[in-house]
């Protein structure tokens, strides 16, 4: 593939993981992620009969198909920037054998789904590692992002489909730990799925050499604040997701006060009143800290009314939107709307800052001109 088809294949990615996260987001909201009790097919069918109609189960299967659709998508582009498309073929024939092979064996439905996934992923990966590389014309950086993109998604896909069958054997507790993981693992593939597409963006435009970045970053270029931004905003999202699938997202139903008093600190300690105040009052202060001084450290770097102050002022819009947003949902009882709303605004601002740390880290505004170093 050619580096602008990259750029779009990457494009495309990013868009259906937003949509994704939005459908998962609702799935958790609408607590339909039982609708469908087996997996990998639905109702012990890839169309079950009068889906559409209702929707949990609508919700549900929709997301079984779109994570589909995107694990697809991840996998054109991963062999796209290794240069070796026919790796795919390699993987669906293996994935087709493997799964036969479980069925002739007597294998369950759940466990031919994993022999289809991971045989596949090892052989596509096999392909790519021993003749992929040598026709790429993207660097190692980009070929090591897209494999992990490509990993990343065969653990969603595992994860998830894990989360059905222990809860649906009556494991809860280790279906409410899968649930944390899941969530977790699609704000970092989404994360790693942004830096690509960055990165091919910049390779596109010969700011970027196959071998890396043309020239180091420029002194002064606040690319570290970013990358904090970037894991303080990670953390925030995993405890997020924690305190959500743990039902916790009322633990503390007032705001700003965190007690019937009146009072700032909660009167009662548990780990779930103690899970929500590091949600809802320390992370959320410590992120958006964290996150404006790295918008205001890229404004005073770069020249004003360039794109990258751009790219940092809609970091900031976005920090304030999620703050109005988590109180929003805690003052109106978490309506299932806006908790789904807050969580894909999360993951905006999440791809958002990564992109904003690749762009920083290269040192280039947004005419192709590095920063001078007496900025």
């Amino acid at each position: 593939m050619k580096i602008k088809q990259l750029i779009w294949t990457a494009r495309v990615a990013v868009t259906l993981v937003f949509c994704l996260i939005f459908i998962g987001g609702l799935v958790t909201s609408w607590q339909a992620g039982m609708a469908v009790p087996d997996w990998p097919l639905s109702f012990g069918s890839l169309n079950p009969e009068g889906w559409w109609s209702d929707f949990p189960v609508r919700l549900e299967h929709g997301h079984r198909v779109f994570a589909a659709c995107v694990g697809v998508v991840v996998g054109v582009l991963c062999a796209g920037v290794w240069g070796n498309m026919r790796a795919l073929l390699v993987a669906v024939v293996v994935s087709g054998v493997s799964a036969w092979l479980g069925g002739r064996f007597g294998a369950p439905a759940s466990m031919r789904a994993h022999l289809g996934i991971w045989p596949a992923a090892l052989a596509f990966l096999a392909c790519l590692f021993l003749i992929g590389g040598q026709r790429s014309s993207t660097g190692r950086v980009e070929r090591g992002l897209a494999v992990a993109a490509f990993i990343l998604v065969c653990c969603q896909a595992t994860l998830g489909g894990l989360r059905v069958t222990r809860e649906t054997a009556g494991a809860v507790d280790v279906a409410v730990v899968l649930r944390v993981l899941h969530a977790c693992v699609a704000q970092g593939f989404l994360t790693v799925l942004a830096v690509l597409t960055v990165r091919l963006g910049l390779l596109g435009q010969g700011h970027v050499q196959s071998g890396g970045v043309r020239v180091p970053p420029a002194p002064g270029v606040p690319h570290s604040w970013a990358g904090f931004a970037v894991c303080a905003v990670y953390g925030q999202l995993v405890i997020g997701a924690s305190m959500r699938h743990l039902g916790a997202g009322l633990a503390i139903p007032t705001f700003p006060a965190a007690n019937p008093e009146g009072g700032w600190l909660p009167s009662v300690h548990n780990v779930y009143t103690d899970l929500n105040f590091s949600h809802t009052r320390v992370g959320a202060l410590f992120v958006s800290v964290i996150v404006l001084t790295a918008v205001l450290k890229t404004m005073r770097t770069f020249p004003w009314g360039s794109l990258m102050n751009v790219r940092a002022l809609w970091c900031g819009v976005l920090i304030v939107l999620q703050a109005v947003l988590g109180v929003l949902v805690v003052v109106h009882q978490k309506p299932k709307t806006l908790a789904t709303l807050h969580v894909v605004l999360g993951a905006a601002l999440l791809a958002s800052l990564a992109a904003l740390w690749v762009h920083t880290n290269a040192g280039w505004d947004d005419s192709g001109r590095k920063v001078s170093d007496e900025r």
